[in-house]
Formats: C-alpha cells, structure tokens, sequence
C-alpha cells in the first residue's frame, strides 16, 4: 500500500516536471575539498553575468557551512529550509542582492533534511516551477567535498565546473569528484578553473594532466575555462564583505574572472526541458 502510494506521487510529480519547460542554465560549482575560493568565485561570476543584463539566481547549498550572505555582509530573514518547511513562499525567501541577481540562502548547521508530506512536495515542486522559469541562470554553491547530495548537485546541472588550486592534493580530490559523479550519475563532461594561481605555476598544464588523466581513465571530457591568479584585493573584499569584481573592478583577479564568464554567457540560450529543482525533489 505504502509503495503504491509512493509511486503514484512520483508519477504526479513527474508529469508536472515534465509538462513545464525552463529557460535557465543550471551550472554546479564545486571543489574537491574546501579552501579552493568555490564561493567567491559562484558569487562574483553571478555578478558579472547579471551585468551582462542576464537575470542570475545564486543557490547556496551547503547547509553545513553556509556563507555566501557573510561575504555579501547581509542577514536574512528567512532561508532555504523554511520554504521547504512550508512556513513562507520561495519569493519570501529570494534576496535581490543586485539588480538581475537574485540569492536562495541556505541554513547552517543542518544535520537532517526535514522530511515533507507528498502534498507539500507537490506543492514545493509547483512554487519551484514557477520561480525557475524566471533567470537565465543558475549558479549553485555547492558544498566541497563527495557526499551524495554534492554528487547530485552537480550530477543533475546543465554543465558544473570544478575549483581546484595549484596543489596536487586539490587537484587529486577534483579528479575523485569528476570520478565518482561520472560513475554515479552518467555525466561525462565538467569545467575546470584553477584558482589562486601564482606567477610559478602555468595553470594551463595542470589543467591538461587533470584532463588527459579523466579521458584515458574515464572517458570524461574536462573543459578548462580559465585561471584566477592570486590576488590582495580577494582576501581584502572578503574582509569588505563586498565581491572583488565590484570593489576592485580593474584587479587582475576581477579581469581574468571576465573573461571566464564571457565563455559562460554562451551556454545560455538553449531552452532546457524540465525542472532542475524539480528533479532533485523528485529523488
């Protein structure tokens, strides 16, 4: 009984997805373990594509160590969990951070995902429909690491990219990442940025082993879009609570980001089929 009562909120869930088609690119950023800049890197992307006059939602993911609204030195009223909770609409709980940039906070300090009822799945999936069809795209914070929530994450997106640093061992942990997610969810490409980089290293090369490694031993195709060298004005911003590309437009690091997300402004434009977020619910 139980278990056709399970299939049958499925079959509802996914003929809703299905019925609906959503203009958003999803893109997952992640890292293979924390320190890498991830999250300063998705929020000063978002800012530059949303003044590109892209309309851009942010979703902070990481319901352990949620940050993304310390860097932006605001306090929000409300926050993902409370949505899924039922206690306020998803606008109530989208912060325009900028004009075309919109941010979904996270909690922190999350141990279990609540557990809803399947009307009120139905109902969040509708809510989500509904507000998807609004941006161009979707940047998704994800946590560092490999848990199964991360490996969905960037499993289900349109394209994820991977922040790695110069070291061998952020470079080993990616390579795991792009493993484990083709191995448990069928997705055969992924973007590299390498970050922090300084005038020694030649980005360029570690992103061509870390390639070379995942077509002979994988088959999967590991785009490099671009580096970010180490830069003062970063760990200054951070203190500033102010993304870097907004405070220090002409900074090294600030450009050489332009220029990664001039390459991502092209992956917008196809229409997508079915919700993003709605698939995820749907698991």
């Amino acid at each position: 009984m139980i278990v056709d009562q399970a299939e049958k909120l499925r079959s509802i869930v996914s003929e809703r997805i299905n019925q609906r088609s959503r203009s958003a690119h999803v893109i997952a950023v992640g890292s293979g373990k924390g320190g890498c800049g991830k999250t300063n890197i998705t929020l000063n992307l978002g800012l530059i594509l949303s003044k590109n006059k892209k309309k851009v939602l942010i979703y902070d993911a990481d319901l352990n160590l949620a940050n993304m609204d310390i860097l932006l030195g605001i306090t929000p009223k409300f926050r993902f969990l409370d949505f899924i909770r039922g206690e306020v609409g998803i606008e109530d709980v989208l912060i325009e951070i900028r004009e075309n940039l919109k941010l979904i906070p996270a909690n922190s300090g999350v141990v279990n995902f609540p557990k809803i009822s399947g009307e009120r799945l139905i109902q969040v999936i509708n809510e989500v429909l509904n507000f998807e069809e609004k941006f161009d795209f979707i940047l998704i914070d994800t946590p560092a690491g490999i848990s199964e929530e991360v490996i969905k994450l960037l499993g289900f997106s349109d394209d994820y990219i991977l922040v790695v640093t110069p070291e061998p061992t952020s470079v080993m942990d990616a390579y795991a990442v792009i493993k484990i997610v083709y191995y448990q969810t069928g997705k055969a490409n992924a973007k590299l940025i390498v970050n922090n980089v300084n005038g020694s290293v030649d980005p360029s090369d570690i992103a061509n082993r870390l390639s070379l490694a995942a077509e002979k031993f994988l088959g999967v195709r590991v785009d490099y879009i671009g580096s970010v060298p180490t830069d003062f004005v970063v760990p200054k911003s951070v203190m500033m609570q102010k993304p870097f590309v907004e405070a220090f437009p002409r900074s090294a690091a600030s450009i050489a980001l332009n220029k990664i997300a001039m390459k991502l402004l092209s992956l917008n434009g196809v229409k997508k089929q079915n919700s993003f977020f709605g698939r995820l619910m749907e698991l």
